[in-house]
């Protein structure tokens, strides 16, 4: 197995990707047909986009040229977020990078790698 199988691109709305559940697994997660492992992460960002009644977060994962984008409404996302923050532990407080100010994207980079 590969480590990502599909590459969604950055800015395009995720929001087909709700239907596919996150699967975490001790090397990284799945989602849809995609692996993330967590060593070839290369990048990690968290930003929101606003909805017709709410505010959505995501989390960006970013392995070579692509990204896979994870909406906080994907189910299994409670698990991603808790192993993310394991394995990333300065990611732990992205919640409070992107909800203020309201209505704006936010987009913060919470893992970069050196």
């Amino acid at each position: 197995m590969g480590t990502v199988h599909y590459l969604k691109p950055h800015h395009a709305s995720p929001t087909a990707q709700h239907a596919a559940p996150v699967i975490v697994t001790a090397h990284g997660f799945t989602l849809g047909n995609a692996f993330v492992a967590w060593q070839a992460v290369a990048e990690i960002r968290a930003w929101k986009c606003d909805r017709a009644k709410a505010e959505e977060a995501f989390i960006g994962f970013f392995v070579g040229d692509g990204c896979i984008a994870v909406s906080e409404a994907c189910i299994g996302f409670v698990d991603l977020e808790a192993a993310m923050t394991a394995a990333f532990p300065g990611t732990v407080r992205w919640r409070s990078a992107v909800m203020l100010p309201v209505c704006e994207r936010n987009e913060t980079v919470l893992y970069r790698r050196c």
